[in-house]
């Protein structure tokens, strides 16, 4: 009954414009409660836990298969970029690789530890000798990190062997 009295009260007091900057106010105070949340939200949406090469030995244009065995925290929107960075420090942009997922338990939960496994087309140009293949993940969480402050997590590196490619069975031109 008081708190009803005091409410009406406040309410007749209160006139049209002074109701308006009371609501604009209320509504700027969840906009920067929002914003100061963003920014201070900076755990990363996926852990890497383990990182593995599938095959050691890759021949040039051979295929390496990796697996990823991480803690997915929460779903954000992600892009990625991948490089193979050859014996020599040159730097391939792999052209193809594929992307297979699977639950380390049952139901495939959206968040939780799961595998990831990749198959990556190691380019003709690589150099023969010790590789490493590395993939930058940029994550997307909320308003300011699509604005200005993203948060990026390097999976950790892959280190592999690319062999010499295996010579053609057939001759490229026909002997004369």
């Amino acid at each position: 009954m008081i708190f009803r009295r005091s409410w009406d009260a406040f309410w007749r007091k209160v006139d049209m414009a002074a109701g308006i900057v009371f609501v604009i106010a209320g509504l700027a105070g969840v906009g920067l409660a929002s914003m100061i949340s963003s920014a201070l939200d900076r755990d990363p949406p996926t852990v890497f836990e383990n990182a593995e090469a599938l095959t050691p030995e890759v021949p040039q244009g051979g295929v390496l298969d990796v697996r990823y065995t991480v803690v997915q925290n929460r779903l954000c929107t992600a892009s990625v970029e991948r490089y193979i960075t050859d014996v020599d420090g040159n730097i391939h942009v792999p052209s193809t690789y594929t992307v297979g997922r699977q639950a380390l338990i049952e139901g495939y939960p959206p968040e939780g530890r799961e595998t990831y496994h990749r198959s990556i087309t190691v380019p003709l140009a690589a150099s023969v000798g010790p590789a490493r293949y590395d993939a930058r993940f940029t994550y997307t969480c909320g308003m300011l990190q699509k604005l200005a402050y993203p948060i990026v997590v390097d999976a950790p590196p892959i280190r592999f062997m690319i062999t010499p490619a295996p010579a053609s069975v057939a001759p490229l031109t026909p002997d004369p």
